[in-house]
Formats: structure tokens, C-alpha cells, sequence
């Protein structure tokens, strides 16, 4: 098909890894044909492997090695030609196509025959001899291409890229190459093919090829985005994308979805071997996008590598390290301003064509220290120590220091340079890991923070500042805010809906708090800005009209693990998970914990299961540095579990706590002192929205018995729910209607419970639900109080608990208060989010 005058092709790079065999060769081939019919051009690797048995080849033919290179040169034509003959069909073109591929192996065995006889191999005679990779993986590309009805033409790399003569490490001449490209692949482009050049070679001034050094075929394809017009080129990858770090060091490093060409060509720099900088080069102030892609996932998008400054609220976008560095160190008195010293150190340096990757300098020049590959150091010593030799002997320096066995760390980023507190994050995370940073540089731009620290520190300071800035996480790259904690409700019920206004409405010095994540049973809703006050009375007033999260906008469906997972992917400040439900939700909360997430409960249920489970939950915080409060469990707000710890702390020993902890069965049994039947009293706690969906859950008394059990494992209490003596109020057959069907049948129940209240009258007392808790046992039951007990001044939604303690003996200490209610346990909830957000 004709191409579309003016349209700009696409640049595919396939490396050796990609096209290791045929099957390689045809995933390949797959993705090329994908993009039909839009205008493409390829640029190979040779299969992988093969460039280094050539040049093995090139050196055993010159020791005289004939047999060696005679078994590798039959072992790579078979190799080729099997490729071959998995991906033509039989016929004219595969006939040429292993032709060429013996032929190919033909010269190359003449070719070590003679290197034999004169014992000499040259740059340029390497670059002959390896450059058969490339062009029969191109020519293989080309006939597979073919044979998927994809028309395609071979362009060899002589007639494209005009280089210098720097045999071995050639550097491409731009304004040559971009006539002879557009004149070699703007008319096979013209007709409709494919061009299929091969990478890492172009043409020297003689017009001998030359090979253009590492990252060289990366390099083709981005000099043909260029000299082309393209807008963007794939560089097919073995690898995701471009990292936030080395995953084989940093386990969680995830891939980047976006760096300017800038950020890459520091990375690449300083140790990401996923892209050679010289790549960049030719596109460095062009609008071409390049694009790291995983060969393996084609739907991946990857690394995008542009002039785009995208994410400029998360500056620091990934780090790297160069091991087995060395630091030296030029220092003496006699160097305070005498000009020209930083000059000849350096000049000392290159003369012995060493490369120097950090430089750092005192303004005094009292001291110049600076690193170089670890092999070198020795070398570099050497030749300052001659540079430097009549100051030395003057003791006006007082001599070379090498120290080797270091590594660099680079923290890179464009928009660390308008963000404060970058370094001060740094540098906080080494010191708090026991890290020492022996030396330290970061330019004016500080697109990068560069350090030397002990390279068997290396790994476990990429690991903690990567932590620091979240990195593994999205939206990572900022700097902490302190400050600042992020909530999410696990539950959006009554409570919920009665909670998150309390949340947002702090105002506090030095402290925001801000709701990121609403979870119900049908799946979240997440913002990692956080939701506003209108956003979030919106979707309280669609989850009161029976409105799933799920179903809101920006919702989506999940179980509340994937839920918290989800939310714990995304870089968040401080993370508190409020857990509002009536649910087992003992994993959930366990994944959060591993999240580094906070935990609050008002649910009861995870702290009065079996006891092990309760024990592994603590267990799980106190391992990631967690902290779980349950405050609103026993008292909703009134500080019960807070009195408890207060009095251990201060050195006194609790022995039993009793009381009312219910404000559902107080508001019920004081309207039936006051004369009420059981069934208005239950139907008027339910107006006012106290008890459970299902009020049998409170006059079960199990909610009581677990208030209680969480209050004896304070005390030490060993034993499980199962082991509590529980009256239940429960009428007998009740427990087998419905819900409706129960309420529905209410009255039915008065008289029995106004013979109960009758009776109590006529004892001088009245009917209270209470919980005696001490370390060996617990009971939980109907009882009748005298008149004269703190217990019977109870009023309302009232709870009371009553601790007897070695110093409240005689006079137990009581606390009295309201129990129940969304916006009484909600202020009990918001206690412990403060405490948790440093309040």
C-alpha cells in the first residue's frame, strides 16, 4: 500500500534478546504487522549472542585458532539457517535467504584464515567481521516479514548511517546521514514496504562499515526518528519498561510511565542499563517520543521518553547506583587559591582517558575529591601523584587519597530543582537506616543528587531512600508531608456518613486531614487528592438513598482486600484505615497493616476473634511499625481503653471492670423504667437509629460480650468469646423469624417484659445489662440494681464502667457518658485518627 504523502513512519527496535530464535522472530513480526497499514521502518540487533561469539571468533582467528573459529562459524550458520527454515515456507526466497547465510559464514571462515597467517586484527577489520550479525538478522527479518503478507525490503546500514572513522565507537554525522536515509529509505517507504535496516553499523568516510559502539542499534533507530520526521519509536525491551530502580535490588520497583529525555539520559548515565545515553543524542531537542516497550506484553505502552515535563507534583521519578567506584581525594594547604589546580587534576585524569562520574569541591579549593571506576583508581593515583609531584615535595599537597570499595547513588528527577526539602528527605532515610554518605554533589539544575556511600551500603540505601520517596507506589516521588495523613473508610454506613464531615472539617495548625478511599460491600471509590466536602456529602447522600460505592462516579467494583490494595498501590501521606464495619475483616486489616497503613476500629469483631488470629493482627502491626486503636469498640466516645493504658502506665493494676456498655440496651431498659412497653422502647432506639440492622444483635448480648472480651484480654483474660456467660434477651422463638418478621411481631413481647420491669420495681430497683470483666473470668446478663448504684442513674444512650484498681478500691473510679449514636461513636472514631495523625 502507498504511503500517505508526508505521513511519519513508526520506528521499531527489536534487540538480540528479542530475536534470540524464530519464535522471537515472529512475535516480532507480529507486532510490525499490527501497525499496518501506517508507515514503519525496523531496526534489528543480531540474535542474541551472536556478536560476541564473532568477536571471539575475530580474536581466536588472530592467535591462529582455525579449528575454533571452523566449529563456531558451522555453529552459527546452523543456527541461522534453522531460524530460517522455521519462518519461510520452502522455496525461491528460503533458497537465497540460506544462501546468504552461507556465504556469510563462507568469508567469515576465509577471513580468520588470513587473520591467522598476518596475526594482526584491527578495529576495522573487527567491524567487517561482526557486522554480519546485524545484517542476517535484518535479512531474516525481512524474509519472515514477507512470509506473513507483510511486504518489506531490506535497506542495508552503509546506505543509511554515515559515520566518522572511529572504527569500533563510531559517531554518526547528521546532515550526511539525513540525505542518505531519505534518499535509501524514503522510496521503499514510497512503495509501501517496510524498511528493515540493520542496527549498530554505519558507513566510515572510505565507505567501510563501522560499528557505532554500545547502545548502537538503540542509537539507529533513534537517528532515524530523527532524519526521518518521526514521531515516536519503540525500542522493544526485555525489561517493562525504564524502573524506579534495579529490581534485582529493590524488589517493589515499578515501572515509570513517563521521563523527560533529560531524567533518561541521567539514568542511563549513572548505571540503567536499559537505554545507553548516547541514544538520546539525536532526538535530545526534538518532539519524538521514545518508548521502552516490553517485547514480551505488546499492549504495554511502557516508558514514554519526551520533552513532556509530566508529574511535576512527584519530582523525584527513580534512582540508580554504579558499583565498585572509587573516591580520590587531592587535599593540602598550599592549594587555598592557587588557580589552576581543579584544572590540572582533572587534565591529569583524562590523559590517562579515564571517565570521572561525581565531582566535589571544597570553595576554598582546600580539597578536591572526585570518583572514577574502581580499576582505574590506581591509574588515576599515579597520575596525579606525577601532576603533583613538586607540591607534593613541598608538602604544599599533602598527597593522593584513593579509598575504593564505594558506590553512587543518584537520586534523579527534573523537578527536584523547584522542590525543597529533596536532599533533607535523603539524606533523613541513610541516617535513619545507619547509612553514612561520604560524599555528596548536586549541580545547580539538581535534576540529580548524586552520593557515595560504602558499596556494601549500596543496595540497602537504594532500598530505604526508594521507600522514602514511595516510589513503588503511584503518585510516588514527592516529598513526605508530615503533616498531612490520608483516611480511608472501610464502611460507609451511618457512622461513616456521620464521620467523614467531622474529617474534613479539622482545622488544625500543622495538620490536614484528608478522606482518599470510601469502601462499602460493593467495591471504592479513591481520589488520591482527596475528596471534597461536596464530593463526599454527594456520595453520602447517593449511599443513604441505597446507592452502592461501586456505582458512584469513579467507582469500582472489589472486595474490600482488593479494595485496600488497590488503595495501598497509590503513594499516600501517613494512611489511616478506619474500619467502620460489623464484618470479620481480620485479612483486609492484616493487608492494610502490610501496607503501612494505620489502623482504627470501631468494629469489634477482629479483636474478639479467636485468639490467635487477634494476636497475629497485633503482631502484624508491631512487624511493619503499625499502630491499631480501638477506642471506639467498648465506650463509642468516651475514653475507656485511654483510662485503662493511663492507669497500667502509671504503675496501677486494674482488677475488674464492670458496667453498662451498651447504649442501645441503657436507651431501652430506661424507657421501660419510665413505663414504656418493649415495643415502643425498641422502635423508638431504632428511629433514633442505635441499635444494629438487626436489633436481636444487641439484645443478643453478644455485642456486650464482645465490649466485654475485648476489655478482659486488657486484663489478660485468656479465654475466647465462646467462654462468656451470656444471657440473651433474645424471646425464645424469636431467633428463627426474619428481620421484619421480628419487628412485625413486637407487641407480642410486652407483657413479659412488663411483669420483668414490675417485678424489679417491686425489689427496689431496676433492670440494667451488665458486664463483670476481671482476668479469670467474664459474665454478661440481665440484673436487677438498687436504686442507690451508680448504674440505676443511667439515662438515655448512657454507658458506665466502673474500674476497681489497687488505688480505686474503696471508691472505684466510674465513667459515665453517652454510648451509642452515629455522631457519639464518630467522635470517638475521630479521636483516635487524631492521635494517629499526630494531633
Amino acid at each position: 500500500m502507498p504511503r500517505a504523502p508526508g505521513s511519519p513512519p513508526h520506528i521499531h527496535k527489536f534487540g538480540g534478546a528479542s530475536l534470540a530464535n524464530a519464535a522471537g522472530v515472529a512475535h516480532a513480526v507480529t507486532i510490525v504487522v499490527a501497525y499496518r497499514p501506517s508507515p514503519q521502518v525496523v531496526v534489528v540487533s543480531a540474535m542474541s549472542g551472536v556478536t560476541d561469539a564473532l568477536l571471539d571468533c575475530a580474536a581466536r582467528a588472530s592467535r591462529g585458532d582455525a579449528a575454533h573459529v571452523r566449529t563456531a562459524a558451522q555453529a552459527l550458520r546452523a543456527r541461522h539457517a534453522e531460524a530460517a527454515r522455521a519462518l519461510v515456507p520452502r522455496g525461491v526466497q528460503l533458497d537465497e535467504l540460506v544462501g546468504l547465510i552461507d556465504a556469510a559464514f563462507a568469508e567469515l571462515e576465509q577471513l580468520a584464515g588470513g587473520l591467522g597467517i598476518l596475526r594482526e586484527l584491527t578495529p576495522r577489520t573487527i567491524d567487517y567481521l561482526v557486522a554480519r550479525g546485524e545484517r542476517l538478522s535484518a535479512r531474516l527479518f525481512v524474509a519472515a516479514l514477507e512470509a506473513a503478507g507483510c511486504p518489506a525490503g531490506y535497506v542495508d546500514a552503509t546506505e543509511v548511517v554515515q559515520a566518522d572513522g572511529t572504527f569500533g565507537n563510531a559517531s554518526p554525522d547528521l546532515g550526511r546521514t539525513m540525505r542518505s536515509a531519505r534518499r535509501a529509505v524514503g522510496p521503499v517507504l514510497a512503495r509501501g514496504l517496510v524498511p528493515v535496516v540493520p542496527g549498530f553499523l554505519g558507513a566510515a568516510p572510505d565507505g567501510q562499515v563501522a560499528t557505532l559502539g554500545r547502545g548502537g542499534s538503540d542509537l539507529t533507530a533513534t537517528l532515524l526518528a530523527r532524519v526521518l520526521g518521526a514521531r515516536e519509536v519503540s525500542l522493544w525491551k526485555d525489561v517493562p519498561g525504564l524502573l524506579t530502580a534495579d529490581p534485582r535490588i529493590v524488589p517493589d520497583a515499578r515501572v515509570v510511565p513517563q521521563v523527560h529525555l533529560r531524567e533518561a539520559a541521567e539514568l542511563a548515565y549513572y548505571g540503567a542499563k536499559v537505554l545507553h545515553p548516547r541514544a538520546l543524542v539525536p532526538v535530545i531537542k526534538q518532539n519524538v517520543a521514545i518508548r521502552l516497550r516490553p517485547f514480551a506484553d505488546p499492549a504495554s505502552l511502557g516508558t514514554e521518553i519526551s520533552r513532556r515535563r509530566t508529574l511535576e507534583q512527584y519530582p523525584v521519578k527513580a534512582l540508580s547506583a554504579i558499583p565498585r567506584q572509587a573516591l580520590l581525594t587531592v587535599t593540602g594547604s598550599g592549594m587555598l587559591g592557587v588557580p589552576g589546580i581543579a584544572a590540572r587534576t582533572f587534565a591529569a585524569v583524562h590523559q590517562e582517558g579515564i571517565s570521572v562520574s561525581l565531582i566535589t569541591q571544597a570553595s576554598s579549593e582546600h580539597s578536591i575529591c572526585f570518583s572514577v571506576p574502581e580499576e582505574s583508581a590506581q591509574r588515576a593515583r599515579r597520575s596525579l601523584e606525577e601532576t603533583f609531584q613538586r607540591e607534593i615535595a613541598r608538602q604544599e599537597i599533602d598527597g593522593v587519597e584513593a579509598r575504593t570499595g564505594l558506590a553512587t547513588l543518584v537520586v534523579v528527577g527534573l523537578g527536584m530543582a523547584e522542590t525543597p526539602g529533596i536532599a533533607a528527605r535523603v539524606f533523613s532515610a541513610l541516617a535513619e537506616a545507619g547509612i553514612n554518605v561520604i560524599a555528596t554533589a548536586q549541580g545547580s539544575s539538581e535534576l540529580n543528587l548524586s552520593l557515595v556511600v560504602d558499596g556494601k551500603d549500596a543496595p540497602r540505601a537504594q532500598r530505604v531512600v526508594h521507600a522514602a520517596f514511595q516510589l513503588s507506589k503511584i503518585g510516588g516521588g514527592a516529598v513526605a508531608h508530615p503533616e498531612r495523613s490520608d483516611v480511608v473508610l472501610l464502611g460507609f454506613g451511618q457512622i461513616g456518613r456521620a464521620l467523614a464531615p467531622m474529617i474534613v472539617k479539622v482545622k488544625r495548625e500543622a495538620l490536614t486531614l484528608r478522606i482518599v478511599g470510601l469502601i462499602d460491600r460493593s467495591g471504592l471509590v479513591f481520589d488520591a487528592d482527596g475528596f471534597s466536602p461536596r464530593r463526599l456529602a454527594a456520595l453520602g447522600a447517593a449511599k443513604a438513598k441505597g446507592v452502592p460505592l461501586a456505582k458512584a462516579a469513579g467507582g469500582r467494583r472489589a472486595s474490600a482486600v482488593e479494595a485496600v490494595a488497590f488503595v495501598a498501590r497509590h503513594a499516600l501521606s501517613n494512611p489511616i484505615l478506619v474500619d467502620l464495619t460489623a464484618d470479620e475483616t481480620t485479612d483486609t486489616l492484616t493487608t492494610a497493616l502490610g501496607a503501612g497503613m494505620h489502623v482504627v476500629l470501631a468494629n469489634k469483631r477482629p479483636v474478639t476473634t479467636d485468639k490467635r488470629k487477634y494476636d497475629a493482627l497485633r503482631a502484624a502491626a508491631q512487624a511493619h511499625g503499625r499502630r491499631v486503636l480501638l477506642e471506639a469498640t467498648v465506650g463509642a466516645g468516651l475514653p475507656i481503653i485511654d483510662t485503662y493504658q493511663k492507669l497500667v502506665e502509671s504503675g496501677d493494676r486494674v482488677s475488674k471492670i464492670e458496667g453498662c456498655p451498651s447504649g442501645t440496651l441503657g436507651y431501652l431498659f430506661g424507657e421501660l423504667g419510665r413505663g414504656a412497653a418493649f415495643s415502643q422502647a425498641l422502635e423508638g432506639a431504632i428511629a433514633k437509629g442505635y441499635p444494629e440492622p438487626d436489633p436481636r444483635d444487641d439484645l443478643s448480648g453478644m455485642d456486650v460480650a464482645r465490649k466485654a472480651l475485648i476489655l478482659g484480654r486488657l486484663l489478660g483474660f485468656s479465654g475466647e468469646l465462646a467462654d462468656i456467660a451470656v444471657e440473651s434477651l433474645v424471646p425464645d422463638g424469636a431467633e428463627r423469624l426474619g428481620v421484619h418478621q421480628f419487628l412485625a411481631s413486637l407487641e407480642q413481647f410486652d407483657a413479659a417484659w412488663a411483669k420483668r420491669v414490675a417485678a424489679a420495681r417491686a425489689r427496689g430497683g431496676v433492670l440494667r445489662y451488665r458486664a463483670i470483666v476481671t482476668r479469670k473470668s467474664i459474665r454478661v446478663g440481665l440484673v436487677v440494681v438498687e436504686a442507690s448504684s451508680p448504674m440505676a442513674s443511667l439515662n438515655g444512650t448512657d454507658n458506665q464502667f466502673i474500674f476497681t484498681t489497687m488505688r480505686y478500691k474503696k471508691n472505684p473510679l466510674v465513667i459515665t457518658g453517652p454510648g451509642a449514636g452515629p455522631a457519639v461513636t464518630a467522635g470517638g472514631i475521630l479521636n483516635d485518627v487524631l492521635k494517629l495523625a499526630g494531633a
